[in-house]
């Protein structure tokens, strides 16, 4: 016999033989198991990878595209009656023609590749089926290895045992690979097109399919040339298989294609502090009201293939991103380590957050450290509004013209006293807040109560941070039941911007409150929705108590402490300084009918700011919102039908008489004063001469309180060490006798005309 002769009977003997042994170990294994399968492989049970996209909504109400959230793939799901005719022909003519007559395995394929494999030394099987390779893209099972082989062609049997054919070519179409971190059609669509797949012609269709054997070497933007190299091979195989007719095929040869690198998301993108909070919200509902694992809420968000309609509003993230990214916003601090600031924008009429940045200069990175959420810091006076002035009007006890005393008080040792120098006598409760006067904040709260103020804030207005009694490792025990706490700022933990920005709202929205969030629903790959945010608002305070406060700061901003916030639009605005003991932090919290805006600025390691020049947030909040509010129609607050008004004397509170200095005020209906004013009395002492800009200092009388940023909500957000609280070592003193005259009141003495304090 022949050497030549010899050698083909072994080669084809060995062919024979290893061909024969595959199909009996994929029946066998396919009906005993004998490999150890799972015997209840199941496509829902695998990994596949969905890309979720993000929307925003237009003021017309219509969705649009934001950002897509993936970490590895980009893969977008469209369902086989979404897929174009074309594009199904276009893969099982070059990939696998005998797609619709095979159960799963082709056996001369898988004969011709088991040669290829042992005489030619090829690296990989080949061979395989449409319904193989859906097997492999989906298991990750990759080895190059006779075992992987055999383990993939029976669970491919097993896959075509339960699915349609058209079900499998679905799966395949939304798993196959496509180069550029396009996994599935629709994303291949999308990014060498700019179309979503039912859109495509032939020849798009034909371009996409051939790039699946090969994904490098036929990649449209890197490879054109060979892609379309490679289109026409998969053009002239439709035609060979009857696919297409000669027509369709000339007019796809000829249609010229044009690829476009629609960037969904390169690998330098850096995503905002918005959709950072997203991700975070999301995580968080979806442990909460799905009882997942933090784990497994993470996939689900970036790979769930959710639908996600969110809050924002790009208009305005763009505009406070561009004002953070300019360090010239902010004053310029030499040293390694640097103050930061952050700030939140929300809708005062939902909750919505529309934008919201978290630190100074450029983001550095994904799910970073948002001071706006994540850092509680002490307030300040910015608390006065909360847990003074509205809880001491709600209940009856104080209106704007109520006469309150800027006097020395000792309450058991603490001696609180004001950012300027000595006190200002008997002022209105308007006055004293607009000046952020200190006396008569803690006044007015033994008035209302801290037990009361404590419920407003938590109950009413949605803090969380608050501390009703609690003991720490340290063993003492803490609570922000207590006059500094509540009238001055001095909190155990602090509170974040998002939280000030909700409970300010409330005062823009009539006295209802709405809890702060970043999307409205999430809709899964189904069609089912899975979280949504459908919380009606609820009454935190009557619409008279809203409206008053929200006329006193008003004040604020145009003759108060906050007139460096004063808007260049035609809308009226409101809002309150704050600063903290040693001047660690910062603070505007504002707002304008359409929008709520709240800064903090500060070191992450709290230390003093007393260098500082200037408010820096003010300026920042103006910026800001001077921008987002500028193209919108004028629009004033809602006067209550529970409201009246009345000219007064901004020295006295009762009824303007002759030689008054006079101001339109505001009262619930029945508690305008009755009597007039007979003349203006009281004295001030060691009153400053008043400046344009008013700028508050710390109550340096205050115990200290150092803030403790939260923790990170997943990804790789960092934060500052706790410091010790220390709010709660100030005892709790008892209730005094009442301080606040409520008119209709006596006249007090006449202070010299100079010295009246005018608000106007």
């Amino acid at each position: 016999m022949s050497r030549g002769l010899k050698i083909f009977l072994k080669v084809f003997l060995i062919t024979f033989l290893v061909g024969a042994l595959i199909v009996v170990a994929v029946i066998v294994s396919g009906c005993f198991g004998l490999f150890g399968l799972d015997s209840d492989f199941d496509v829902d049970a695998l990994d596949l990878n969905y890309t979720s996209i993000v929307y925003y909504t237009d003021e017309n109400g219509e969705p649009h595209e934001l950002e897509r959230l993936y970490k590895s793939q980009n893969r977008v799901w469209a369902d086989i009656t979404e897929i174009p005719k074309y594009m199904q022909d276009a893969i099982v003519s070059i990939e696998d023609e005998r797609f619709y007559s095979h159960n799963g395995v082709d056996i001369p394929r898988t004969l011709k590749a088991t040669f290829t494999y042992i005489f030619q030394g090829s690296s990989s099987f080949g061979g395989s089926t449409i319904t193989q390779q859906l097997v492999k893209n989906i298991t990750d099972d990759k080895a190059v290895t006779p075992d992987r082989k055999i383990r993939e062609m029976w669970r491919a049997m097993s896959l075509e045992r339960k699915y349609s054919k058209e079900q499998i070519l679905e799966l395949y179409l939304n798993t196959i690979y496509l180069a550029n971190n396009c996994n599935g059609v629709q994303a291949a669509a999308n990014k060498y097109f700019g179309k979503d797949v039912s859109e495509l012609t032939l020849a798009q269709c034909a371009s996409i399919a051939g790039i699946t054997q090969y994904p490098s070497l036929y990649d449209p933007l890197v490879n054109p040339d060979k892609n379309i190299e490679k289109q026409h091979i998969v053009l002239d195989k439709m035609l060979e298989l009857g696919k297409i007719t000669q027509e369709e095929y000339d007019q796809a040869m000829a249609e010229e294609l044009v690829f476009e690198d629609h960037e969904i998301k390169d690998s330098d993108h850096v995503q905002s502090y918005f959709i950072d909070q997203l991700i975070n919200d999301l995580i968080r509902d979806l442990q909460n009201e799905k009882g997942y694992s933090a784990d497994f809420a993470e996939k689900m968000v970036y790979n769930g293939g959710l639908k996600i309609y969110a809050t924002i509003d790009p208009a305005v993230q763009e505009v406070m991103e561009e004002v953070y990214e300019d360090e010239s916003n902010f004053p310029r601090v030499s040293g390694d380590v640097t103050p930061q600031s952050a700030m939140v924008v929300l809708d005062p009429q939902t909750g919505g957050i529309v934008g919201t940045v978290g630190g100074i200069g450029e983001k550095s990175g994904d799910r970073i450290l948002n001071r706006a959420s994540m850092s509680y810091r002490q307030p300040g006076s910015t608390i006065k509004p909360l847990s003074v002035y509205a809880p001491a009007i709600e209940q009856g006890k104080l209106m704007p013209s109520t006469l309150v005393e800027d006097a020395p008080i000792d309450i058991n040792g603490w001696k609180p006293t004001n950012y300027y120098s000595g006190y200002r006598g008997t002022v209105t409760a308007r006055t004293a807040l607009k000046e952020s006067m200190n006396t008569p904040a803690v006044r007015v709260l033994q008035e209302v109560g801290v037990d009361y103020s404590f419920d407003f804030m938590t109950e009413k207005l949605g803090f969380t941070s608050l501390v009703d009694n609690e003991t720490r490792d340290d063993g003492r025990t803490y609570t922000d039941k207590n006059l500094s706490s509540l009238a001055l700022g001095g909190l155990t933990d602090g509170l974040s911007a998002t939280e000030m920005a909700a409970a300010y709202a409330t005062f823009a929205n009539n006295g209802l409150y709405n809890e702060p969030h970043t999307y409205t629903s999430v809709v899964n790959g189904e069609g089912e929705t899975i979280l949504e945010y459908d919380a009606e608002p609820t009454v935190a305070m009557s619409e008279s108590t809203a409206f008053l406060v929200n006329s006193m700061l008003q004040s604020v901003i145009s003759d108060g402490t906050g007139t460096a916030a004063r808007l260049n639009v035609n809308l009226p605005a409101g809002g309150k300084t704050g600063t903290t003991d040693e001047q660690n932090d910062r603070w505007f919290a504002g707002f304008t009918p359409y929008y709520v805006g709240v800064v903090w600025y500060g070191y992450d390691q709290p230390q003093s700011l007393e260098f500082l020049t200037y408010h820096p947030c003010m300026p920042v909040w103006k910026k800001v919102m001077d921008q987002i509010n500028k193209n919108l129609p004028a629009k004033d607050f809602d006067m209550p039908s529970t409201i009246e008004a009345a000219e007064v004397c901004s020295v006295t509170g009762k009824l303007a008489s002759a030689g008054c200095t006079t101001i339109t005020e505001y009262f619930k209906t029945g508690q305008r004063p009755t009597s007039y004013c007979t003349g203006h009395g009281g004295s001030v002492t060691e009153t400053p001469p008043p400046s344009e800009e008013p700028q508050e200092t710390p109550d340096t009388s205050q115990v200290t309180s150092t803030p403790t940023p939260t923790p990170t909500l997943g990804g790789t957000a960092t934060s500052t060490p706790t410091p010790t609280p220390s709010s709660s070592v100030i005892p709790i003193p008892p209730s005094s006798p009442p301080v606040v005259t409520v008119p209709p009141s006596p006249t007090p003495a006449t202070p010299p005309e100079d010295d009246i304090i005018v608000i106007e």
